[in-house]
């Protein structure tokens, strides 16, 4: 594996703290976002190099993403548990 292939689950402030560290990893691609405020996820994502078909209002579309090999859950902590057992579900590594 050339790079490691990142989708982020949720948009709100801290996605950018965690985001730049796939940034400036050579090794790390962010390829999806998801997040349910629309806008959140289109002005990260974009930001972040993430092409229009893989910016998602619904996590579960992101997972069935074949290129994203890791998941970042960046939701509520409430949200945390069903992500998680949702993206292992998808075979998604998971921080």
């Amino acid at each position: 594996m050339d790079k490691l292939r990142v989708g982020i689950i949720g948009t709100g402030r801290i996605s950018d703290l965690h985001a730049i560290e796939y940034l400036q990893n050579p090794r790390a691609q962010i390829v999806a976002v998801a997040d349910a405020n629309r806008d959140n996820a289109q002005g990260r994502g974009r930001a972040w190099g993430v092409t229009d078909q893989n910016i998602f209002a619904d996590y579960h579309d992101l997972l069935a993403v074949p290129e994203v090999d890791l998941v970042e859950i960046l939701l509520p902590h409430h949200l945390h548990y069903q992500a998680t057992l949702d993206a292992a579900a998808a075979g998604k590594h998971v921080s």
